[in-house]
């Protein structure tokens, strides 16, 4: 399953992308699952299943859905950021004319080569603090590289699509 993180995404006027941080959506390490061989030697990860592996946009409303009951909502959070990448591996799917099954392997060997500063926005701000009731719950900070916050950071898709589909 490949773990998605919330940021709070800035553009220029013209779309543009500007600037991401993070947005608090959860991350952390698990109390169940042991590290997976593709998050071997991964800084800052320790023996326990680190997540997310990416992030993506999570801070602006999401298009209407329809619930079971027939109420229309409108989403924040990682319930718009999941989605994205699920499209976005739905294209690079198509774009290998083939289905390209489990990426997180193909994900972390992307971010760990040359091409990581121009597939994937490395998020660095923020952190993943919450507030429960008024009691401050703090979490994980963002930084540079896989974070357990924003995971390797949200898609330059026009680059990470074509680098999935080949596999690398």
């Amino acid at each position: 399953m490949l773990g998605v993180g919330g940021t709070a995404l800035t553009v220029k006027p013209s779309g543009a992308y500007l600037s991401e941080t993070a947005f608090s959506t959860g991350g952390g390490f698990s109390h169940l699952y042991a590290r997976p061989a593709y998050q071997d030697g991964v800084p800052g990860i320790s023996q326990a299943r680190g997540v997310p592996d990416v992030a993506a946009d999570a801070d602006q409303p999401g298009p209407p859905t329809v619930e079971t009951g027939g109420s229309i909502v409108t989403n924040l959070g990682t319930s718009n950021s999941t989605p994205l990448w699920g499209g976005l591996i739905a294209l690079a799917d198509q774009y290998a004319h083939h289905d390209l099954g489990f990426v997180n392997p193909a994900i972390y060997r992307i971010a760990r080569s040359s091409s990581y500063h121009r597939a994937f926005h490395d998020i660095t701000t923020g952190s993943n603090d919450a507030t429960a009731g008024s009691v401050l719950v703090t979490g994980y900070r963002a930084g540079p590289g896989w974070d357990p916050v924003t995971g390797w950071g949200s898609p330059n898709a026009q680059v990470l699509i074509p680098l999935l589909a080949r596999g690398r």
